[in-house]
């Protein structure tokens, strides 16, 4: 089985993932997490006990739906994604590494976390727990569909006057990739198989906005800040 990982700087362990339902009843990766929380909270406990008895004995009371925290890398493609399903209601599924999974529903908030020198740069989502499923799902492959990703790195762009800047595209197996500039008056890009060309018009900083999709995958989105300076 293919391998897909998200690399910047954090990468998911063994396809463990967060993933909420689409339009076509398939769960694809919200975005990469650094961990997946505890699933559920520890039953209550209920003290029974009648004048005759020698102990007091306890029965398992009602077991809670904790909120979920989840730390991830606070960058802007993952913030453009959480800033679209933010604070609607959800249908989450955490796939675990041996494929077994859990199922809920709630909504989702999210922030950074602190900033501490030498370190990078995470946020934290929220999500408030409204239903779970009793029991894991035994296997969850075919409630998952993929998500074409780019796989290498991609750092910021920095260009001298009308100058050209190339930079490698790595993709999951049979990915395309579409590009465009959010400013052509300043930098304008074309892609060709592996390869991205970005070249400059005019000073100033702009982005070029790159979209990953192949037929019966999830499509994702990333981005590359371009950096123009008079020649």
């Amino acid at each position: 089985m293919e391998k897909r990982y998200y690399t910047d700087e954090g990468i998911l362990s063994r396809g463990a993932s967060l993933n909420i339902l689409d339009d076509d009843n398939k769960f694809f990766m919200l975005i990469p997490v650094v961990s997946l929380p505890a699933t559920k909270g520890a039953p209550a406990t209920v003290d029974k006990t009648v004048l005759t008895d020698v102990a007091v004995t306890q029965v398992e009371g009602l077991q809670t739906n904790d909120q979920k925290s989840y730390t991830f890398n606070y960058h802007r493609d993952n913030i453009k994604q959480l800033k679209k399903y933010a604070g609607k209601k959800l249908t989450f599924l955490e796939r675990n590494a041996d494929n077994t999974g859990e199922k809920f529903t709630g909504t989702f908030a999210f922030g950074r976390s602190d900033v501490a020198v030498n370190g990078i740069e995470q946020g934290t989502i929220y999500i408030t727990v409204t239903d779970a499923d009793e029991f894991p799902i035994d296997d969850v492959r075919d409630l998952i569909k993929p998500t074409a990703v780019i796989t290498n790195l991609l750092e910021d762009v920095y260009i001298t006057g009308t100058g050209s800047v190339s930079v490698p595209i790595e993709t999951s197996v049979g990915a395309t990739v579409s590009a465009q500039s959010a400013s052509t008056s300043i930098a304008t890009a074309s892609y060709a198989t592996g390869k991205l060309t970005i070249t400059g018009v005019a000073a100033g900083t702009t982005f070029i906005n790159l979209t990953v999709s192949k037929t019966n995958e999830a499509t994702s989105y990333r981005t590359i800040a371009v950096n123009v300076e008079a020649a």
